[in-house]
Parts: structure tokens; C-alpha cells; sequence
């Protein structure tokens, strides 16, 4: 048992809720203030920061924050892709709604190291909608470097 998820057990301001055989969330109820420039709509949460824990091919775990408050490049994510399937789903999407020019140039970032001297593989995709109407998203590859710096990602597409 995790050690998060032994805290839940024993914390009034946690509550457990399994979703499927592998996926658990632990809810935090302790109120703590915005102090983000992100803003709720009047009727959904607006999701701020993730934490996870990557397991890294040489089973040691690098724990990663994602802060979608910064000046990261990583506003207005639509959508987190972390598997096989998921960018199968991302690329037939992109293919019917872009073209395939786009959905191949996201099967190969999937497929292969942004850089060849990076250690692995992305472990996930952000994808961020259109900043004008009618643009393409921009797909970010991430987690797969050997340094990350400081400076804005460029998207795939």
C-alpha cells in the first residue's frame, strides 16, 4: 500500500475513490486558497497542477509537477496522453479533423526520442487547443530528455 494511500485512511480530509482496477484518486478536502490565475468556470474545476510519480525504465521513480499556471507553454491543455491507445485515439482524431500530414508527425514523436541522445521515449503528449478559430492544437511531447531547460517547448505540429 502506497503511502498516500495509507494517509487517506487515517486523514478526516481525505476521501478514496476507486474509478476502474487502476485508477484511484485520493481527494485533499483541506481548503486552500487560489493562488493561481487560472479561473473555474461557473459549472467545472479547471485542473491547475498534476503530480506524478513516473516509474522510469531503471524501476527508480521521478516524481514530476505539471504546473498549467506558469509561463511553461502549457495553458489551455486539453488533453494528457500517456499510452499506446491513447495516442492511437489522438492520432485518428488528428487524421479525420487535420489531415495525415499532422497525425504521422504525432505517431513519430510518439515513436521514437525527441532528441537521440535522450535516454527514453516520451512519456506523454499535452495537447493544447487552438489559440485562433479554426488553427491546429499544439501537441507537446514531454518527459523523454536527458536536460530540461528552461525554454518554451515547440509543438510537434
Amino acid at each position: 500500500m502506497s503511502a498516500l494511500l495509507q494517509k487517506s485512511t487515517t486523514d478526516r480530509n481525505t476521501e478514496e475513490k476507486r474509478l476502474s482496477k487502476d485508477i484511484n484518486l485520493i481527494y485533499d478536502f483541506t481548503e486552500k486558497p487560489n493562488r493561481t490565475h487560472l479561473k473555474a468556470h461557473s459549472d467545472r474545476a479547471v485542473v491547475a497542477k498534476l503530480r506524478a510519480d513516473l516509474v522510469l525504465p531503471n524501476n527508480k521513480i521521478l516524481t514530476v509537477d505539471i504546473d498549467f499556471d506558469s509561463t511553461s507553454g502549457y495553458h489551455d491543455n486539453t488533453m494528457m496522453v500517456m499510452d499506446d491507445f491513447g495516442v492511437e485515439m489522438l492520432v485518428t482524431a488528428f487524421a479525420v479533423k487535420y489531415g495525415q500530414q499532422f497525425a504521422d508527425k504525432i505517431s513519430n514523436a510518439w515513436a521514437e526520442k525527441n532528441h537521440q541522445n535522450d535516454p527514453r521515449k516520451p512519456t506523454y503528449l499535452l495537447v493544447q487547443k487552438p489559440t485562433i478559430h479554426d488553427g491546429l492544437p499544439q501537441v507537446f511531447v514531454a518527459c523523454g530528455e536527458k536536460e530540461h531547460n528552461k525554454t518554451k517547448p515547440q509543438s510537434i505540429v
